[in-house]
């Protein structure tokens, strides 16, 4: 892996409403949008999955499998998007399905996606009551040569035995970077508040801690060597580390930040870019 700097985001993104295909989902008390969209960034792909709440007066609790968010507020007419970056050139619509609101009811929800997510679709009925959200990787394919960054923003409560008073709001930018043919720097700046209105929210009551499903014996030790015991949120903070590994192959795996509570209940996750030690 060659060092370089970022590679530069694509094109201004789209809103909910201008991705392709959108579609309403007016499902019992509930009314949202989603779409999906691809761009071009460099010799790269970027996915985008949108969701935007259409209700004016109530928060809206979604996963979105595969495509993401993963267990995300959107507040009332706000919209959150989910990007992923992948060398796949050739996007596909994939019938996905999407779990809103605290019952876990589900609804079909396709999205633009790569052959990776078309084969992980196949292998479970997301719309069936009581399959797991699945988590995956945030990207396909090798490691873009000049790095990535990525804009992030989302919502979660501090409380959530009380999620509308309680809301928090996080923006930030989450990638990784080249540091020679062995290594890379992944690293998540952002910044929290309280979302506007809500004036319950403690940044001092969350916490980031990793989520390896994939190699966690190698990740694992590499990230707490320079976070103990994860990382409190504060209103502006940073979290970074180093991934090292004499490979013949690097592959991206899957990955997650994950807020948590003080009772270490999960309040939210966002995928990480993350590669690691390509296997059959």
């Amino acid at each position: 892996m060659a060092s370089a700097i970022f590679a530069a985001p694509a094109t201004q993104a789209k809103d909910c409403k201008d991705g392709d295909a959108p579609q309403p989902h007016h499902v019992g008390n509930f009314n949202f949008l989603t779409s999906s969209w691809v761009e071009t960034v460099d010799n790269m792909r970027r996915y985008v999955s949108c969701v935007s709440n259409l209700d004016p007066n109530s928060d809206l609790m979604v996963t979105w499998f595969i495509a993401g968010p993963f267990q995300s507020y959107v507040p009332a007419t706000e919209e959150v998007k989910t990007p992923r970056m992948s060398g796949d050139l050739d996007p596909r619509p994939v019938d996905g399905c999407i779990e809103y609101g605290h019952s876990g009811e589900r609804t079909p929800a396709q999205f633009m996606g790569t052959a990776r997510d078309e084969e992980r679709n196949d292998e479970g009925d997301f719309c069936k009551q009581g399959v797991a959200a699945k988590q995956v990787s945030s990207s396909d394919g090798e490691l873009p040569p000049k790095g990535w960054a990525d804009e992030v923003r989302l919502f979660f409560p501090s409380d959530p035995d009380n999620p509308h008073d309680t809301m928090l709001e996080l923006v930030g930018t989450i990638g990784l970077r080249n540091e020679g043919t062995s290594q890379f720097k992944t690293f998540f700046s952002y910044s929290a508040k309280q979302y506007a209105g809500r004036t319950k929210g403690n940044i001092d009551d969350v916490k980031v801690v990793p989520r390896f499903p994939d190699q966690e014996e190698f990740f694992a030790p590499a990230f707490y060597a320079t976070n103990k015991d994860g990382v409190p949120l504060s209103a502006d903070g940073s979290v970074e580390w180093n991934v090292k590994g004499d490979f013949k192959y690097w592959a991206p795996v899957p990955a997650y930040y994950e807020f948590r509570d003080k009772k270490d209940r999960l309040l939210s996750a966002i995928p990480m870019p993350l590669f690691g030690e390509a296997r059959k």
